[in-house]
C-alpha cells in the first residue's frame, strides 16, 4: 500500500477541490512544530510574479536628463517611451533621471506618496551563460538557488519552515492560481486556489447536497458534513483528511462574493481581470485575520517578442499590461490602508519577473529575452519614493554580453531584507542556499537581525508533515 503524508494529501485534495469546487465550516489549524526565531512577526509578504519577462526599460525608461537617454533612443523606436510630448513617461518626485510608463499613474502616485520603491538592475546573478529560458529562469528564481534547478522545494517554503510561525496558524500560505507556485512547492501549509468563491463542494449526488443542518442557501453543506464523518479516526491518512476538510471549512466561512473593499478601491481591471479578483480575495483573507504570512500571485503575458507597442499607438499591448499592474496594486493598497486599521503597515508586496528584455528592440516591434530588470516594493513600511541599486548604463561596453542591462542587485538581497526586517526571519541563508554576503539596502523599515542559516535537521527543506 502506498504511503501518504500531509503535504502530498493536501496538494492532491487542493487540486481536486479546484476541479470540483470545495468548502466546509470548521476551523483549520496547521501545525508548524517548534520553530525559530522568537522575533517572527505577524506580517504578510505578497510576491507578485510578472511571468513572461517584463520589459523594465519600458516600465521605467530613462528621462531626458539621464545620461543613458541617448543610448536608449538609439536602441529603440517602435517600443520607445517618449520623454516629452505625446505619450511621455510620468515624472517622479525627487527622481529626475527616471520616468514611469504613462499608464502607470497609480504607481506614480504610490511612489510619490513614498509607499512604492524601485530597484534598478535587479535579477539573478548567475554563472555564464545567463539562462534565457522562461521555464528554467522562473524555476531558478522560485527555488532560490541563484542558478541550477534546486531540489524542488521553493524558497517561500523554506521561509515558512524557518520563519518562527506559532505552533498553530489558521492559514499560513496561499498560492493564487490553478497550480501551486514553485516558490511554495514542498509546503504542507499552503492552499492553492484560483479564487475564494471557487472553494466549495457542490458536485456530489443530490442526496448528499442538503440536509436540515445546512446554512440557508449554501449548497453542499450536507456533503461537507458527511465528508467530516469519513475522517474521524486517528490514522495518519484520517488526520490528514480532517486537516484538509478543516482548511476548506475556514474558507467556506468567508464571504468572498459579497466582499466590499475599503476606501473606494476598485479591483475591476479593464485588462487581466483575474489579477484584480485574486488581489481582492487576498485582501479579504488578510482582513479576516486567518494568519496569512505568504502569498503568491501571477500576472502573465509579458513575453513581448512581437508588437510590444508604445504609448503613442492606439493599441499598446505593453501599456495594457502596465495598466493592469498599476490599477491592481493601487486597489490592493487603497483597500488595505483605508479604514480604522491600516493593514498595509503589516503587508509588504514585492514585484519580480524572471529576467528583463534585450536593450535593442527586434525587427518585429518587440523585445527579446534579456537579463537585468527592475523590481518593485510596495507597503506601509517601505521606504518609498526612491530608486535603489546601481544602474550599470546602456552604452555598448556597459551592456552585459553587449546586449542586456547587467544585473547589479541580486533579487535575493531584496527578498532577504523583507524576510529579516518585515517577517523577523534571519535564516536567509537557509531560505536561499548558496547566497552569502547579505547587507540591507534600506528598502524596508524594521529591525536588522544577524543573517544566518537554520537548524541542520531541516536542511533538506521539508517540514516533516
Amino acid at each position: 500500500m502506498p504511503s501518504f503524508n500531509r503535504r502530498d494529501f493536501l496538494k492532491g485534495v487542493s487540486a481536486l477541490s479546484l476541479a470540483a469546487g470545495t468548502g466546509s465550516r470548521a476551523k483549520a489549524w496547521f501545525s508548524t512544530g517548534d520553530l525559530l526565531p522568537a522575533a517572527a512577526t505577524n506580517d504578510t509578504l505578497v510576491m507578485v510574479f510578472l511571468r513572461g519577462a517584463m520589459d523594465g526599460l519600458s516600465l521605467l525608461p530613462p528621462s531626458a536628463s539621464n545620461a543613458n537617454r541617448g543610448h536608449y533612443e538609439s536602441y529603440r523606436s517602435s517600443t520607445r517611451v517618449p520623454a516629452s510630448g505625446n505619450g511621455a513617461g510620468l515624472a517622479l518626485t525627487g527622481t529626475p533621471d527616471w520616468l514611469l510608463h504613462p499608464r502607470a499613474s497609480e504607481l506614480r502616485n504610490l511612489y510619490n506618496s513614498q509607499h512604492l520603491a524601485v530597484v534598478l538592475a535587479a535579477g539573478q546573478l548567475q554563472p555564464v551563460p545567463v539562462i534565457r529560458s522562461h521555464f528554467d529562469a522562473q524555476a531558478n528564481l522560485e527555488f532560490g538557488f541563484g542558478g541550477g534547478t534546486g531540489n524542488s522545494v521553493g524558497w517561500f517554503t523554506r521561509h515558512l519552515v524557518s520563519g518562527g510561525l506559532p505552533p498553530t496558524v489558521p492559514l499560513p500560505a496561499v498560492s493564487m492560481g490553478d497550480i501551486t507556485a514553485a516558490s511554495l512547492l514542498g509546503s504542507s501549509d499552503t492552499i492553492t486556489m484560483g479564487g475564494g468563491a471557487d472553494f466549495r463542494l457542490t458536485t456530489f449526488h443530490w442526496s448528499w447536497d442538503g440536509d436540515a443542518a445546512d446554512p440557508p442557501g449554501v449548497a453542499g453543506a450536507g456533503a461537507v458534513a458527511r465528508m467530516n464523518a469519513l475522517w474521524n479516526g486517528t490514522t495518519a491518512l484520517e488526520r490528514a483528511g480532517a486537516e484538509t476538510l478543516a482548511s476548506l471549512a475556514l474558507l467556506r466561512g468567508i464571504d468572498f462574493a459579497g466582499y466590499t473593499p475599503s476606501g473606494g478601491a476598485n479591483y475591476d481591471l479593464p485588462y487581466n481581470g483575474g489579477f484584480g479578483d485574486q488581489l481582492r480575495d487576498v485582501a479579504n483573507l488578510i482582513k479576516q485575520g486567518v494568519g496569512l504570512r505568504a502569498v503568491t500571485i501571477d500576472l502573465g503575458n509579458w513575453d513581448t517578442h512581437v508588437g510590444q507597442g508604445n504609448p503613442t499607438q492606439s493599441w499598446d499591448w505593453f501599456g495594457n499590461q502596465v495598466e493592469s499592474l498599476s490599477k491592481g496594486l493601487n486597489a490592493f493598497y487603497t483597500d488595505l490602508a483605508s479604514g480604522p486599521t491600516n493593514y498595509m503597515n503589516q503587508v509588504s508586496v514585492i514585484v519580480v519577473s524572471e529576467f528583463g528584455r534585450r536593450v535593442l528592440e527586434n525587427a518585429d516591434g518587440g523585445t527579446d529575452h534579456g537579463y537585468g530588470n527592475v523590481m518593485l516594493a510596495l507597503g506601509g513600511r517601505v521606504n518609498g519614493g526612491q530608486v535603489y541599486g546601481t544602474f550599470p548604463g546602456l552604452s555598448g561596453e556597459q551592456l552585459y554580453e553587449g546586449t542586456d542591462v547587467a544585473v547589479t542587485t541580486d533579487y535575493r538581497r531584496v527578498i532577504s531584507e523583507a524576510l529579516i526586517r518585515r517577517m523577523g526571519n534571519p535564516n536567509i541563508y537557509y531560505v536561499f542556499p548558496g547566497y552569502a554576503g547579505y547587507t540591507p539596502m534600506g528598502i524596508f523599515q524594521g529591525s536588522d537581525l544577524p543573517p544566518g542559516d537554520y537548524d541542520q535537521i531541516f536542511r533538506n527543506g521539508f517540514d516533516g508533515g
